[in-house]
């Protein structure tokens, strides 16, 4: 951390943001610690699945492994005195990473249901990539600038694609499976609209701003924000996969 950064971090501690600064830096161990015991649980359920469904566990297991690796680094930065924009990096290689696992695992659990019509999953991923990437550029663009708007409005359109394609499925099949595919739908639908929420709720409490306090405490909300979208939908989200795979 600059100097600068340490003094307006100071300053903003003194002035009232300790308790956000204390509930940020508990999120994120809750996020790693979430996420751990969501591998070792998906791990274990693996296990207890027929063998042509153990790849649902195996997806499940891997996404909330890469998660827990990247919020170890994100809580041991923030926990060391670090800025929490220096975990924005970390977030995207883990949303880049684990995003698109999630869309292979949810394909695996409508196809319990069903027949997934073909080239579905590849659309769903080309879109979630484009919206993960340029989610990225936004954010670390100038707050305000031009640049900032284009690549959120581009990234929006991205998961407004994802929306339509998904709400499109349609489940032929009968059972829990089928009522898993209706509810992790849902999870796409709404969990994921949380991260460009995030992205506008930081963006709208940093216009304007020049002091450190605001910058602080708009980073911080946000980051709350995408942890609570994490757990839902990476560990909440498979465990609702997995219980398809085993009673299907």
């Amino acid at each position: 951390m600059t100097p600068l950064r340490k003094v307006l971090f100071m300053a903003f501690m003194t002035e009232g943001g300790a308790a956000l600064a204390y509930a940020t830096t508990a999120m994120f161990i809750l996020g790693f610690v979430g996420m751990a015991a969501g591998t070792l649980y998906f791990l274990q359920e693996r296990s207890e699945l027929k063998a042509a469904n153990r790849g649902v566990a195996i997806y499940a297991s891997l996404i909330t492994f890469v998660a827990a690796i990247m919020y170890f680094i994100m809580m041991t930065t923030v926990l060391g005195g670090g800025d929490v924009s220096q975990t924005v990096p970390l977030r995207y290689i883990d949303w880049v990473i684990t995003t698109p696992l999630l869309l292979l695992e949810f394909g695996m659990v409508a196809a319990l249901a069903g027949k997934v019509q073909k080239g579905l999953i590849a659309r769903l991923m080309v879109a979630d990539l484009i919206m993960i990437i340029t989610g990225f550029l936004g954010e670390i663009s100038g707050v305000g600038t031009v640049a900032t708007y284009v690549w959120f409005i581009i990234s929006c359109l991205a998961w407004i694609w994802i929306i339509v394609e998904v709400l499109r499925l349609k489940s032929t099949g009968k059972g829990y499976a089928a009522k898993a595919v209706n509810t992790m739908k849902w999870f796409v639908v709404i969990g994921w609209s949380i991260y460009p929420l995030g992205t506008a709720i930081q963006q709208f409490m940093s216009l304007g701003q020049v002091d450190g306090q605001a910058l602080f405490t708009a980073s911080m909300v946000a980051a709350i924000i995408y942890i609570v979208a994490d757990l839902v939908n990476k560990v909440i989200f498979g465990i609702v996969a997995v219980r398809a795979a085993k009673n299907s």
